[in-house]
């Protein structure tokens, strides 16, 4: 705890600490601060002194802010998960408010997203209109012990990832769970075709889009490169032919659901710093969220724009999570498309940053301290980077009794 608040304390200048203060004044004349409330069982405006840090966190990054819509106050904005808002004082934005209470350090990436300006030290932020209760995604996930089938260390990568990034490439070590997958080159035999995505979610086995799967010339991945085409980026990548394919029974071409798949491999993977698998999402606090407002990231050698040449080198990208609803409302002209509880969606309302063809079936990964949870496979999408479409993808939670069950 002393060496968080010697960090926290560092980043703070002269004129920020006279803000943060003034801030955290008016929070505390607002919300009664008390260590050993049970906050869990209370509907009253109460925080515990830990989810106070968290705060604080969250408003020093507010002091610098990337503002998401610059608008005065009252003005109409559109907030970082597409929602049609209103720029008022933090102090008034409920959702906001109740953002920061219950999700702590997650929520500073979409406030910072959120600020409109700066009125007197107050943040002015872009605050959602109410638009109906977020429903849960599913029901409550009954207990399951997955024992042995998972490996007992997962999701370490050699990178910190502090910032939003988009479009640049990743870094040597940065993703050591993810694959390419290839297909078989008729014109060049001895070299695949890289055409879709995937992530090491154990020794054996690729997660991965039953898109992606259901071809028969499917038949070898590559795990921890950097520069596909190059053998000098200084990665050691590992190449292992495909045993077999267990793609989702009820994956449905036309509708894009159930759209994912379990490639298990010919042989062991060696684990390394550069090849990893990635942790799925089997606890409690994981498998009953939505994620809705988290920023995750996305990982490939796809295209850079709709139908262009794929990239050499692995991109990645941060993205947030949008609401089903926005979701499903950006894609009601599709007839074919249906979003729900089996989808997760992500993308910035004016787009520029997005998935793209050959990202398909790589995974969506949230940071939860030092730990990266894969959320998501990359499914489909309008274009890509397409303004007001964002990308869509299988939602894991929802599916982690099939991805056991492959397992075995």
């Amino acid at each position: 705890m002393l060496l968080f608040l010697v960090t926290l304390m560092s980043r703070i200048t002269s004129f920020d600490f006279v803000v943060f203060r003034r801030i955290l004044e008016d929070l505390e004349a607002q919300y009664h601060w008390d260590e050993n409330h049970d906050i869990e069982n209370d509907t009253c405006k109460t925080m515990t002194n830990s989810k106070m840090l968290f705060i604080y966190l969250a408003l020093i990054g507010l002091l610098h802010p990337l503002a998401h819509v610059v608008s005065a106050q009252g003005q109409r904005c559109t907030t970082p998960d597409q929602q049609l808002g209103v720029c008022i004082s933090i102090r008034n934005c409920q959702p906001l408010l109740t953002l920061l209470q219950t999700e702590g350090v997650a929520a500073g990436d979409f406030l910072r997203q959120s600020v409109c300006r700066f009125d007197n030290y107050d943040p002015i932020v872009c605050c959602p209109e109410k638009r109906g209760r977020e429903e849960p995604v599913e029901k409550p996930v009954e207990e399951t012990v997955y024992g042995p089938l998972l490996p007992p260390y997962c999701g370490f990568s050699n990178i910190s990832h502090n910032k939003v990034v988009g479009g640049i490439p990743a870094t040597l070590g940065a993703w050591p769970w993810i694959a390419a997958l290839g297909y078989r080159n008729n014109q060049n035999p001895s070299q695949p075709k890289w055409l879709c995505g995937g992530s090491l979610i154990s020794s054996r086995h690729i997660l991965t889009a039953a898109h992606c799967s259901v071809r028969n010339d499917l038949y070898v991945v590559r795990i921890g490169d950097l520069d596909i085409r190059r053998d000098d980026d200084g990665a050691h990548p590992v190449q292992i032919e495909v045993e077999s394919k267990i793609i989702h029974p009820g994956y449905d071409t036309k509708a894009y659901v159930n759209d994912i798949a379990v490639l298990r491999l010919a042989q062991e993977v060696p684990f390394s710093n550069y090849v990893y698998p990635i942790c799925l999402p089997v606890e409690d606090s994981l498998r009953n969220k939505n994620f809705y407002r988290y920023y995750p990231f996305v990982a490939g050698w796809g295209s850079q724009q709709s139908r262009g040449p794929a990239s050499d080198i692995l991109l990645e990208v941060q993205l947030p999570v949008v609401s089903n609803d926005a979701c499903s409302e950006a894609y009601s002209k599709f007839k074919s498309s249906k979003i729900d509880n089996r989808i997760i969606c992500a993308g910035f309302a004016q787009g520029g940053k997005d998935a793209c063809q050959g990202d398909s079936g790589g995974p969506l990964m949230l940071p939860q301290k030092d730990t990266f949870y894969q959320i998501g496979v990359v499914s489909y999408g309008y274009k890509c980077a397409e303004p007001g479409y964002p990308g869509v993808y299988t939602r894991v939670t929802t599916f982690l009794d099939f991805i056991i069950s492959a397992l075995r």
